[in-house]
């Protein structure tokens, strides 16, 4: 394979979203009442990266041969941009949150760890293919 296989990428980014807004909705209808909005913000970020990990896994089991390393390279890119993009894009126009509350998500100073999902999809895909490909 070579490069990157985009359908593919593309089609476990959309199965990442969907647990995502599950898990959102879990922790806002759920967890919040219980825990408070900072309690689900920890829990819906620690409760995703297993699913990071997951996709990524069965991404990375077709990345096999001389080019691996580009392909979870290229993978966690898209993956990351995809993120992003649809973070602003639907938090934004179909949720209604302002431009200040999507950005104070990327505060990690300020406790918001979001950007721990993003340094998941940078992490993850690289680290389970180097392990898929070295074993």
């Amino acid at each position: 394979m070579e490069g990157i296989n985009y359908a593919l990428a593309f089609g476990m980014w959309l199965g990442m979203a969907v647990f995502a807004i599950a898990n959102g909705y879990i922790g806002e209808t759920y967890v919040t009442p219980r825990r408070g909005s900072y309690g689900a913000h920890v829990y819906k970020t620690f409760s995703f990266i297993p699913i990071i990990f997951l996709f990524a896994w069965l991404y990375t089991l077709q990345a096999r041969g001389e080019t691996w390393l580009s392909s979870a390279l290229l993978v966690s890119c898209f993956w990351i941009g995809l993120t992003i993009l649809f973070e602003f894009v639907f938090g934004h126009y179909v949720l209604g949150n302002s431009w200040e509350v999507l950005i104070a998500d990327y505060r990690i100073w300020q406790g918001r760890l979001w950007l721990l999902i993003l340094l998941s999809e940078a992490i993850l895909p690289l680290t389970i293919a180097w392990l898929i490909n070295r074993f």
